[in-house]
């Protein structure tokens, strides 16, 4: 006799809400509701289990990718063509490792992080694996330059960023130990990957790095959804409604949001990514808190209950499957019970939250192989702060964010609705497709051209551009020059091992310098001693002055990852550091592909010094031009301030 199955529980708890619309001109005119969609970290748990399988993700990721230089002889000998054009083939693959992050970021919003990263490995895994047949260079270059590039952005994204979202006050020292794995990666893999071609080829290595990048498939099933939040604010006074206006600036927006009269605010035309993706970016929304308390402060500052129209927020919890665990809803009811009472009803606010729970309990090993589907109404890179590395306490959203709550008021989300940006209705109904608003949305921010109209990170991203032309260039060419110049076989497979070593400590020691130094400078100085030790490799060939040169250049060029998202966060605010993150992968991606390349033409036609002076040269530069950006944009705020103050004039 069959049964019915058991339907889920809903538990229904009461939080602050009201409907805000705007009529939104790309989504046919009609009027379409703004709910907050916040993401609540595990701080912990599950979250080191993550770090664990993201170290592991980069550890074979740029293994792979930064140690082609163990592969390039045996290639060469093989192909038949000249090193240049061989060292061609990684240079595609670097950089595209850069340029396509802001596509995989727009998929990785779309469909998470763990979809994601288990497509990259299947796409790196089946590119490497036709390389492995390759009889000419053609095929190399497609597969093992462009496919296997995009591959490596989808695993570089998804590894990189989701260690973010599961910490918030640890979230540097996560980030910090689960980066590392790049590291660790170039250390190892560099002296395996010549020991290996020794015994049976480039062919038979890059076949050994087929299955290791099958292993990240499994790696990248550890990337659970997080639990994630819909909040929607409504009253019951129809009249009051907040409008959004694509055309207004950020500025409006946020007055619009806040219920202040829009007076003197100059409108602003659709920028070429909105035309061309169909969407606005990120900064035109309001934020999840901006949302909330909207229509709130105002009967907040008066004494006594107040009289006015009641507002609801209403917040739906979403887990994998429709349902959340029984941990994540005593997470939302710990959320609820820490508002205050009396605050609410003072503030004449009824909070409701809806969760759906999860029909039954399993237990420990269930838990560990139960599949957990990607949350549809994720939103992850939504959020300002998704690329940043540092310390929250140290951003002045977390810090205003903490100061503007009262302590009876405290949700214990009040970072995560500062930094996250509202989303339409309309948006989390798309549940199908691939290019929703949800991929659009991610590019039309990242790729947003308004801040190359800024001196000041125009003078940023050419900076990239030119430091990432020097610094592929020992990672590929180091060993064959230094065996060419007649040291031991034996040392010339661990110099890229010390740089790798290097390149850990620096990215910790630099990382922990810039909460007590300007980052900028901090940037500036390491990409400048990095160059200049390039460019004093070849002085003496002495075995132990190359290990310090290698020790020197890995150390200093550790601050490339770990300080980028410092530097733009300082120069341009955490509301922009999303944009300007997609401007400069495209930059640093653009000067990877001309690196190896151009120095395999130098080193054929003047030899090894000139090729490795120059690319110590172009790093120099690029360090240099970095010395005027904090004045220049001091100047910028100068007379945007000044504009302002003309306007409301």
């Amino acid at each position: 006799m069959k049964t019915k199955p058991t339907e889920p529980r809903k538990s229904i708890l009461v939080i602050p809400s009201r409907v805000v619309s705007r009529p939104d001109e790309l989504e046919g005119g009609e009027e379409t509701e703004i709910a907050a969609q916040i993401t609540v970290p595990q701080e912990g748990g599950w979250g080191w289990v993550v770090v664990v399988a993201a170290f592991w993700c980069m550890f074979i990721l740029d293994g792979v990718s930064f140690t082609f230089g163990s592969l390039l002889s045996d290639m060469v000998i093989d192909l038949k063509v000249s090193d240049s054009v061989v060292a061609l083939i990684n240079s595609v693959a670097v950089s595209l490792y850069f340029v396509a992050g802001p596509l995989a970021s727009a998929f990785i919003n779309r469909f998470g992080f763990r979809a994601c990263a288990m497509s990259g490995s299947v796409i790196c895994s089946f590119s490497l694996f036709i390389s492995y047949f390759a009889t000419n260079y053609a095929p190399l270059l497609i597969f093992y330059g462009i496919f296997a590039g995009l591959g490596y952005c989808l695993i570089n994204m998804s590894a990189g960023l989701v260690v973010g979202f599961y910490f918030e006050k640890l979230r540097s020292l996560a980030i910090a130990l689960a980066t590392t794995g790049s590291s660790a990666g170039v250390m190892t893999m560099f002296p395996l990957n010549l020991y290996l071609v020794s015994l049976a080829g480039w062919r038979a290595t890059t076949l050994l790095h087929t299955g290791m990048f099958g292993t990240i498939f499994y790696l990248g099933m550890t990337f659970r959804p997080l639990l994630s939040l819909t909040v929607v604010k409504t009253t019951d006074d129809p009249t009051r409604t907040v409008t959004y206006l694509p055309s207004l600036s950020k500025a409006a927006l946020q007055q619009t949001v806040s219920g202040v009269k829009l007076e003197g605010v100059r409108e602003l035309k659709p920028t070429a990514t909105e035309r061309l993706f169909s969407a606005v970016s990120n900064a035109n929304f309001p934020t999840a808190a901006a949302v909330v308390e909207e229509g709130v402060v105002a009967s907040a500052n008066q004494p006594g209950p107040s009289t006015g129209a009641v507002s609801r927020i209403t917040l739906t919890a979403h887990g994998p499957q429709g349902g959340v665990s029984e941990r994540h809803l005593k997470q939302v009811k710990s959320i609820i019970s820490k508002t205050s009472i009396q605050d609410r009803q003072k503030r004449n606010i009824e909070l409701t939250v809806q969760v759906d729970e999860a029909p039954k309990k399993r237990g420990c090993w269930a838990r560990l192989c139960h599949w957990e589907e990607h949350v549809p109404q994720s939103r992850p890179l939504y959020r300002d702060d998704a690329f940043y590395s540092g310390k929250v306490e140290n951003l002045p959203a977390y810090q205003k964010s903490m100061m503007d709550t009262t302590s009876e008021a405290k949700t214990g989300l009040e970072y995560q609705m500062a930094v996250s940006r509202a989303v339409t209705a309309g948006d989390l109904r798309e549940k199908r497709g691939v290019c929703t608003t949800a991929v659009r949305r991610v590019l039309a921010t990242m790729m947003d051209p308004k801040l190359l109209k800024r001196c000041s990170f125009l003078l940023l991203a050419f900076s990239g551009f030119l430091v990432f032309i020097g610094f592929l260039v020992p990672y590929v060419f180091l060993k064959d020059r230094n065996s060419s110049a007649g040291l031991e076989e034996s040392h010339c497979a661990l110099f890229i091992t010390v740089i790798g070593f290097a390149n850990a400590v620096g990215r910790l020691m630099l990382g922990a310098l810039a909460v007590k130094f300007d980052p900028i400078k901090l940037y500036a100085i390491a990409c400048f001693l990095g160059g200049v030790s390039t460019m004093l490799s070849d002085i003496t060939y002495n075995v132990y002055y190359q290990y310090g040169y290698c020790f020197v250049f890995g150390f200093f060029v550790g601050s490339l990852s770990c300080l980028r998202s410092l530097v733009i966060v300082t120069l341009y605010g955490l509301d922009n550091l999303t944009n300007a993150t997609g401007m400069m992968l495209l930059f640093q991606g653009f000067g990877s592909l001309l690196s190896t390349p151009l120095a395999g033409l130098l080193k054929n036609y003047f030899g090894y010094r000139v090729s490795f002076i120059v690319a110590g040269a172009f790093m120099v530069i690029g360090a240099l031009i970095l010395i005027p950006v904090g004045k220049i944009k001091e100047r910028e705020e100068n007379k945007e301030n000044q504009e302002s103050k003309n306007i409301k004039k």
